[in-house]
């Protein structure tokens, strides 16, 4: 478990935020191991996940998910800005930006990269937007990842359109049912960034034989209301047609480039790939 000694206090709350109240941003930066959570997001961090599934199972299996996750987003936006030399990124649904987020994957390569976070939860966007107060280059945007037309509209006053642009979608379209257009989103955001943009996203992988983890999907439906829509890994390809996929193409996370001493448990499946517009 994480030392917490350096947590914020409730004092220090930004505005905007209300540390009574557990935050799932906050809940997933304290099981990252990082700092900007509270008592009450902790406390439901310790004890919300006793019944997920995996090895050894419980808050240790949501961790090494986590973990997972974030490290194949690192991996991804490193190799956009350093091999590809991508400059600039637009994170949507993004959490809180810490542990290793976008803007830091990216400056451990390129310290001149500037990037744009969006949530659409006011209390996420107020401590994001209190974290990158002291960063010129990097905004925080209150907006719906669904209103992509809105986003590249406020998004343009950071970034530069007419330049190639990494689109990070990862915890995204699994949120997004098949009848609410999840292509459509894709596509706005293509539309509106040039050749030689990428789009990197992750998503929850379906498996029918896996009765544990869709029963406690159902039941965190049921708890937070959101709506989990997992799919197969041809489903998910299918979101990069028209576009050139990048070696090793949709794996699990935990398979896309990774290094070569990855050892210690394996976390449930969820699909990962990045493509690049032609």
């Amino acid at each position: 478990m994480s030392d917490n000694s350096s947590t914020t206090s409730l004092e220090e709350a930004p505005v905007g935020v209300n540390a009574m109240i557990p935050n799932t941003a906050r809940i997933m930066d304290y099981l990252l191991g990082g700092s900007a959570n509270f008592a009450s997001d902790r406390a439901v961090g310790d004890t919300a996940f006793v019944n997920w599934p995996g090895d050894p199972g419980g808050v240790e299996s949501v961790r090494v998910d986590l973990h997972a996750a974030r490290d194949a987003l690192g991996r991804i936006v490193r190799y956009l800005a350093g091999e590809c030399q991508i400059r600039q990124f637009l994170d949507l649904a993004s959490g809180l930006p810490t542990m290793g987020n976008t803007h830091e994957a990216a400056r451990a390569v390129a310290p001149g990269c500037r990037v744009v976070y969006v949530d659409n939860e006011p209390s996420v966007a107020a401590h994001g937007q209190s974290l990158l107060a002291a960063d010129p280059d990097t905004v925080f945007l209150d907006a719906d990842f669904r209103d992509p037309k809105d986003i590249l509209r406020r998004a343009a006053a950071t970034l530069d359109f007419s330049q190639p642009v990494g689109l990070i979608l990862f915890g995204v379209l699994h949120f997004v049912d098949d009848a609410d257009g999840p292509e459509r989103i894709l596509s706005d955001l293509l539309a509106a960034v040039p050749a030689g943009s990428y789009v990197a996203l992750s998503h929850f992988a379906k498996d029918d034989e896996d009765t544990a983890l869709n029963a406690m999907l159902t039941e965190m439906d049921k708890q937070t209301g959101d709506s989990v829509v997992r799919r197969t890994r041809s489903e998910v390809e299918r979101f990069f047609d028209g576009l050139d996929v990048v070696s090793p193409g949709v794996v699990e996370t935990q398979l896309w480039r990774p290094p070569q001493d990855a050892s210690g448990p394996q976390p449930l499946p969820m699909w990962c790939g990045l493509a690049r517009k032609r």
